[in-house]
């Protein structure tokens, strides 16, 4: 007969699609009619937003947009200018039609980024950008660990592990209106930047309440006669519920990221201060976890009969850390040959970071590429940029194999005018990941009887066996089909290796 094991089901995460796509980017457009003259092109930038995410017949579709916005210089290269453009996007991936409950996360980061001015008001665009798409998906893992079979002999092992028990996705909208009290009146936007940082989150009945800050900066143009700009930074707080399973979680990894952001220029007619209204599209994802032992049976075989184990290889989550560490790096860098008189402005674009565990330490590192808009002695406005390097160690108190969903985002940054045409540059940067351990176990998921291999019935009650030191008592009563118990009870062994040489009397009952 063939013995078929119970089984328990273990929660877990299960990565169905991790890929980068790259999309280009190539404009050809000539300049409105309210856009001056372009002299000189400053810097193009690269903004990517996400509008939609969802899975079906067997596909990922990721739509958004790509916005080039140009930064230049008009006939007297004194003066600021701006044009944008929009270019939506569509990409799909092949994923597994049966997917149960999942997630997906989707983020982007520009590569490269060529603009060229074919004439004063004719302009050819052409780059690309790198998109991430990612799935996970719940899975239930079968751990097989009883059996009520009297005949079948069984070895037990045991693990940790870290089952799933919350996992959701919830995208929302957060929208804001922002008086500029003693600014001046804003023509255009030049540059925009919004970010989300997560400060807490804590589960409220059977929601996740999570907190969060959300940070625009702004560089504008006041009088587009004269060129004047202004800046403007706003720090608005945010609370959020998200679903939650019905038990609590030890382990919370919360990953927060803004999809999209639009700005929309307003006027209020008591007031005559500029307005700015706020619309952004958030993402929160959730992966709750709790700790436990569970398990599993490695080997088997029946005291009646020949038995071939069939075996079933699982993965184990063992250990989850979420990560989220401030830091700040501070680094000098030279302008060159160029005298800088009045910073303009200065922003950050595209943060990479690596990490590694060694010397039970986790270890960042990355760079920063820094833009910079200033002024010469001589009036003239130009752009700077450089790649400014980022290290910082965090201590580990547990042992971890691997390094996941790694982040870095640049929450603040400040400067000062130095001597010898240098600039000393003060970042504060949000470093993230998930530090993980797994272990892959061999497990008997059925046991299946050799045709024809029934024991005789008749076969001596007792076997006499020499065995050797370091001999483990399973591996001898597997080959002789006897019982585990019996084996040790009539030996009186309470260890499974064998310490010493000396004669075994191996029990048939």
């Amino acid at each position: 007969m063939d013995y078929a094991l119970k089984s328990r089901m273990v929660n877990a995460v299960s990565e169905i699609l991790d890929t980068v796509s790259q999309q280009p980017v190539d404009l050809d457009f000539t300049l409105p009619d309210y856009c001056a003259d372009m002299e000189k092109i400053l810097k193009c930038t690269l903004d990517v937003k996400i509008y939609t995410r969802n899975i079906s017949a067997g596909q990922l579709r990721i739509d958004g947009a790509s916005v080039v916005r140009i930064l230049y210089l008009d006939s007297n290269k004194t003066i600021l200018r701006c044009c944008e453009q929009t270019l939506p996007f569509s990409a799909t991936f092949p994923v597994n039609s049966q997917l149960g409950v999942n997630v997906i996360l989707a983020s982007a980061k520009p590569e490269y980024l060529n603009c060229r001015a074919l004439s004063p008001r004719r302009v050819s665009v052409h780059g690309a950008f790198s998109l991430h798409a990612c799935v996970l998906s719940r899975v239930n893992l079968d751990l097989f660990e009883e059996t009520s079979e009297p005949a079948l002999q069984v070895m037990p092992m045991s693990s940790s592990v870290c089952e799933l028990c919350d996992f959701s996705q919830d995208q929302f909208s957060l929208s804001e209106t922002v008086s500029l009290s003693s600014k001046s009146i804003i023509e255009s936007i030049v540059r925009s930047e919004l970010t989300a940082t997560l400060t807490d989150c804590k589960p409220a009945g059977d929601k996740y309440m999570i907190k969060g800050e959300i940070t625009l900066r702004m560089l504008y143009i006041c009088d587009s006669a004269t060129g004047e700009t202004d800046r403007f930074v706003y720090v608005f707080p945010f609370t959020q519920m998200l679903d939650k399973g019905e038990s609590d979680c030890e382990i919370a990894d919360v990953r927060l990221s803004v999809l999209s952001h639009e700005l929309l220029l307003k006027s209020e007619p008591l007031s005559e201060d500029p307005v700015v209204g706020i619309d952004a599209k958030l993402c929160a994802t959730v992966m709750g976890y709790n700790p436990r032992e569970v398990t599993y049976i490695s080997d088997a075989y029946s005291t009646d009969c020949i038995t071939e184990p069939e075996y079933d290889f699982v993965e184990l989550c063992t250990n989850i850390l979420p990560v989220s560490v401030n830091t700040m790096s501070k680094s000098t860098l030279s302008l060159g040959d160029v005298d800088v008189q009045k910073i303009l402005d200065i922003f950050t674009e595209n943060p990479t970071a690596d990490a590694e565990i060694k010397d039970s330490s986790l270890n960042f590192s990355g760079k920063v590429n820094v833009c910079i808009l200033a002024y010469t002695q001589e009036g003239e406005l130009i752009a700077i940029e450089r790649s400014v390097e980022f290290a910082h160690q965090e201590m580990l108190h547990e042992s971890f194999s691997a390094v996941k969903s790694l982040s870095a985002q640049v929450t603040s940054i400040s400067y000062r005018l130095g001597d010898g045409n240098e600039i000393e540059l003060r970042f504060e940067l949000k470093l993230s990941a998930q530090l993980s351990s797994c272990e892959s176990i061999r497990q008997v998921k059925f046991v299946k009887t050799v045709a024809d291999s029934e024991l005789p019935s008749d076969r001596c009650a007792l076997t006499l066996y020499y065995a050797q030191a370091g001999e483990k008592v399973w591996d001898i009563a597997k080959r002789y089909n006897a019982s585990m118990e019996s084996l040790c009870s009539e030996n009186s062994l309470s260890e499974d290796t064998l310490q010493a040489c000396g004669m075994l009397l191996i029990p048939h009952v």
